[in-house]
């Protein structure tokens, strides 16, 4: 019987017979010696009643796969702005932490150079240097970072100045460029003759901070602060030191603003590339993110040039900055 049954199943796999069973028919009639007749009856009954075993490989219908492809829309739509929302969150917990290693750098170097405030201002990177705020020479030319007018591609897009002592005071302390640069600032630069490349730098110190060029350019009725000593009188909590700024409006290592009897204008604009919020960092060492609240404040970043004289009468973050800039040298404290 099993001779037979074994001829028979040979001639039903290789096709001499007219019905072709399923692998898993002939193991079965193997394993128990079945004869072709039983066999074909068998078969036949588990097809008519699962109809779907004849084939195991059948792969998805048509209506399964756009099922499937909802479902997986609908998730994506549900966790993408959760996901979104984590990056932003992320960032702005970086941009938060590189200007705690900015006051703390700006900390250590007042520390190591009898409380003096280090310098700050603008211009080309040339022989002529501050050692400190305290020199005040007009001529001064080496700052906390190198930098000056929005066409010194040189001091925007290369990261080695900000840790090359020759070009930066804080480059001994601080050897990571990165934590110059806040992690939303996509901003680049067109480099005649090499394209576009990316910044390298998103904030600014308070010019009233360690100004060592050209004392005219600022209002002289309100104190420049030449070491932290200075800042005893009033709270250092409420004057700060850095700030992110504007990416189309970034130029100078100094952020200028125009104080009370200026026009109000903003020279320097501050970021909003946090949801709306800038982030601050102050003398005693806190930092903050604020939160604009005039649409004024917060133009587009649009790849060009955001200018310095823009008029913005009655603009309450404008106030807001200069409340925590520098205090009338007239006023009592």
């Amino acid at each position: 019987m099993r001779g037979e049954g074994a001829l028979q199943l040979h001639s039903l796999c290789n096709g001499t017979v007219g019905f072709k069973l399923p692998a898993w028919a002939v193991r079965e009639a193997i394993q128990h010696g079945t004869t072709t007749a039983k066999l074909r009856k068998r078969t036949r009954t588990n097809m008519l009643k699962n109809p779907r075993r004849i084939n195991s490989r059948q792969g998805f219908s048509l209506i399964e796969l756009l099922v499937a492809v909802a479902v997986i829309a609908i998730l994506s739509a549900l966790l993408l702005p959760g996901l979104s929302q984590a990056r932003r969150q992320a960032n702005r917990s970086r941009c938060i932490n590189n200007q705690r290693q900015l006051l703390l750098t700006w900390q250590l170097y007042s520390g190591d150079n009898l409380e003096s405030a280090v310098a700050n201002g603008h211009g080309p990177a040339v022989s002529s240097i501050a050692l400190s705020s305290a020199m005040n020479e007009a001529s001064a030319t080496k700052f906390w970072v190198p930098g000056d007018d929005h066409f010194y591609y040189a001091a925007f897009t290369n990261a080695q100045w900000l840790t090359d002592s020759r070009y930066a005071m804080f480059a001994p302390y601080l050897r990571s460029a990165a934590l110059y640069k806040c992690p939303e600032d996509k901003r680049a630069s067109k480099v005649p003759g090499i394209g576009n490349l990316p910044h390298v730098r998103s904030y600014s110190m308070n010019a009233y901070v360690g100004w060592t060029v050209n004392p005219d350019e600022l209002d002289s009725h309100y104190r420049v602060f030449a070491s932290i000593t200075e800042m005893v009188g009033p709270s250092p909590a409420n004057i700060f030191v850095f700030q992110d700024v504007h990416p189309d409006n970034i130029c100078y290592p100094a952020f200028v603003v125009r104080m009370p009897g200026e026009p109000e204008q903003f020279f320097h604009y501050p970021s909003s590339l946090h949801n709306g919020r800038g982030v601050v960092a102050f003398a005693d060492g806190h930092v903050e993110t604020h939160r604009w609240v005039d649409a004024r404040t917060t133009p587009p970043v649009t790849g060009g040039v955001l200018a310095h004289w823009n008029d913005s009468p009655g603009n309450p973050d404008l106030a807001w900055i200069r409340e925590r800039t520098s205090w009338s040298i007239d006023e009592p404290r």
